[in-house]
């Protein structure tokens, strides 16, 4: 049996109503078109549903006997309908994204206050985890959208450019001497490096790999320095006086001017790639677009010169 919901609302419309015509004048349809519909409903049931007339249509016992188990698949699939579409308009205002834990603690809590003030019915949920996670969070669909430096090629992922970060050198307070005067944000070439200890990230990550090319140039890239596996952990080492380390500016906002001197390292720049990465052949969500707008406005009111 191939009994559909609309041929079930037909046939009920016309029990109602008692007339064919008025019922194929309600669901937009021709006479001729629900009376197709309800033979092929009586082809189903074997059985005759309606007794016709030329002057009126009546329920047979057999039509009438249908009548409330009729009106209560069609009850029960409407209630269903609208549960189903009010949870995908729910799903609709949650945007799920994926960064590393760096910018998790230092630009996420911003971004997601000023993004809910512009945009209160969206809730944004945060995954932050290791940079080589995020493309398997995109890829499998476990979130809408991530953002990260680095990337390995990847034929399920599509990337998009956002703006780039620079590195910068951060010290201790007072370390950096005239480069860093009074708590602004100096310059410093990588040929004037100060002589300190400089903590690093694993020699294996990209982020690291990236810093070393610029050091090689100066000769430091491989001098003996405590490594620590989060970015985190090297600002507080250098908070406590530990040394200076080179990362790219997404950490100035967790390096207040009280504790710590900063430096954007020059001759030459050196700029990191912030990628959008979202799923191949995925249709981002609308949401997506005014939060990407919120977090690069934030990203350059907290970490450009």
């Amino acid at each position: 049996m191939n009994v559909s919901m609309r041929q079930l609302m037909g046939f009920l419309l016309v029990a109602r109503l008692g007339s064919f015509t008025r019922a194929a004048e309600q669901m937009h349809i021709t006479q001729a078109g629900l009376s197709a519909m309800v033979r092929d409903l009586e082809v189903q049931f074997g059985c005759r549903l309606f007794d016709r007339t030329t002057r009126s249509v009546s329920l047979t016992r057999e039509g009438t006997g249908l009548v409330p188990a009729a009106e209560r698949i069609v009850n029960e699939l409407e209630a269903a309908a609208a549960m189903v579409r009010a949870t995908t308009a729910s799903a609709r205002r949650i945007l799920t994204v994926a960064v590393t834990p760096i910018v998790a603690s230092s630009l996420m809590p911003l971004v997601c206050r000023v993004h809910a003030g512009r945009d209160p019915g969206v809730e944004v949920r945060m995954r932050d985890v290791p940079q080589p996670a995020i493309q398997g969070l995109v890829e499998r669909g476990e979130v809408d959208v991530g953002f990260s430096i680095f990337l390995k090629p990847a034929a399920g992922i599509e990337v998009q450019s956002l703006l780039s970060f620079q590195l910068v050198c951060i010290a201790p307070r007072g370390m950096l001497g005239d480069i860093a005067k009074a708590g602004q944000r100096g310059e410093l070439a990588w040929s004037a490096l100060p002589p300190h200890k400089l903590i690093g990230l694993p020699a294996d990550t990209l982020i690291q790999q990236a810093m070393d090319s610029y050091l090689a140039r100066v000769g430091r890239a491989n001098e003996p320095r405590p490594v620590c596996n989060s970015m985190q952990t090297i600002i507080g080492m250098v908070a406590a006086g530990h040394g200076m380390a080179i990362l790219p500016s997404m950490v100035l906002p967790s390096c207040p001017a009280e504790a710590f001197d900063v430096a954007y390292m020059t001759d030459p720049v050196a700029p990191l790639p912030f990628y959008q990465i979202a799923k191949k052949g995925h249709q981002l969500p609308e949401m997506v677009q005014p939060f990407v707008a919120t977090l690069a406005e934030v990203i350059k009111s907290l970490c450009s010169r």
